[in-house]
């Protein structure tokens, strides 16, 4: 005689980046085993490893983070642990007028939305001839985030002129490089409005320093500020 299965609650969003309606359930046993040995090693691949296979499972396979922009990984994730293991999360957060002192804040999951633009055109128009088609960063070009130029050149999905579209993975990585050194300041502009009008999954909070009473705004942003 087989064991009986346990039910497990099926819920629905909508991805911030498409508005598409996907289902998922919350953690089981074996996700809060990934979930534990990647806090315990503390590495970021381990961790964005276990966030990945986290989402694959939640949401029955039907998603892989790997091609899922950052905002929508962040944003599920957040979805999942606040159905799985409580609506509320304690953070240490740091004051930012002195920069040393530390207060502990508890944060609602449910009140950290996806602020997604009412405009944020991924065909930018370069000049009169040219023009590039965008992509969002995914999971995957996370840690080039500090590397403006490799993020510039996975993000671009291809570029056009009047007569034909040409998509960079025909192309070395020398050309790419080529191609984007010989834009100016003002189309080099036009790409960073695109990363910087981007959806970001945050929330700002006012925080009171005790030792200094001032008041500040503070800005949680990033995955791992909640992990």
């Amino acid at each position: 005689m087989a064991l009986p299965i346990l039910e497990v609650p099926t819920y629905e969003l909508k991805l911030p980046s498409t508005g598409k309606k996907i289902k998922y359930r919350s953690f089981l046993v074996k996700e809060e085993k990934i979930l534990m040995i990647a806090n315990e090693t503390g590495e970021v691949e381990d961790q964005k490893r276990a966030i990945g296979q986290i989402i694959t499972n939640c949401s029955f396979g039907e998603l892989d983070y790997k091609d899922m922009p950052t905002f929508d990984v962040e944003y599920l994730f957040l979805n999942i642990r606040a159905k799985s293991v409580g609506e509320t999360v304690d953070l240490s957060v740091l004051c930012p007028d002195d920069k040393t002192t530390r207060i502990d804040i508890n944060i609602n999951i449910n009140d950290i939305k996806c602020n997604k633009p009412k405009k944020n055109a991924n065909i930018i128009k370069l000049n009169d001839d040219i023009g590039l088609v965008m992509k969002y960063p995914t999971m995957d070009i996370r840690e080039d985030l500090d590397d403006g130029f490799k993020v510039i050149i996975k993000c671009i999905e291809s570029v056009y002129d009047e007569n034909t579209i040409y998509s960079l993975d025909d192309f070395s990585k020398e050309e790419v490089s080529d191609f984007i050194d010989s834009m100016n300041s003002t189309q080099l502009e036009m790409i960073g409005n695109f990363f910087d009008n981007m959806p970001k999954v945050y929330k700002d909070i006012e925080v009171i320093n005790p030792k200094t009473k001032v008041k500040s705004k503070v800005r949680l942003e990033g995955m791992e500020t909640f992990f």
